[in-house]
């Protein structure tokens, strides 16, 4: 098989349990400290630069340490709500590798985070605590 043919490995439904998935509203804040948050804004869409640039790095599912199952696999929350910004995720779709269907949220999802923003300020004010 032609590997630019191939499927995109993604998670097919937000993670949930122990290690849930940061875009979806119900996951504990605080799982990542805000410098990883930092790391992965050039994953997305901004209004800076526009469009994340073709080599930048997909959202991989944070269950995809080594030995883990998701090594290597785009996290389903960041696809529905920043793939589209996203050009390797664009192509994918373009190219038959990606279901058009993975942009956007399934049936019976979890209330997700509108934006990448959102959810990375949601967990940086958590990390930062009550402000005297």
């Amino acid at each position: 098989m032609n590997p630019a043919a191939s499927p995109m490995p993604r998670r097919i439904f937000p993670c949930a349990g122990d290690d849930p998935c940061p875009f979806r509203r119900d996951a504990p804040l605080g799982q990542f400290p805000t410098s990883r948050y930092d790391a992965l804004a050039e994953t997305v869409h901004n209004a800076e630069r526009g469009s994340a640039p073709l080599d930048a790095p997909l959202f991989a599912c944070h269950q995809g340490a080594p030995g883990h199952p998701g090594t290597n696999v785009a996290c389903a929350g960041w696809l529905a709500v920043e793939g589209t910004g996203h050009v390797a995720v664009r192509l994918a779709v373009s190219h038959g590798r990606l279901p058009v269907s993975a942009l956007s949220p399934g049936p019976n999802w979890p209330d997700l985070y509108d934006s990448y923003q959102e959810m990375a300020d949601a967990n940086a004010a958590h990390e930062e605590g009550p402000r005297q």
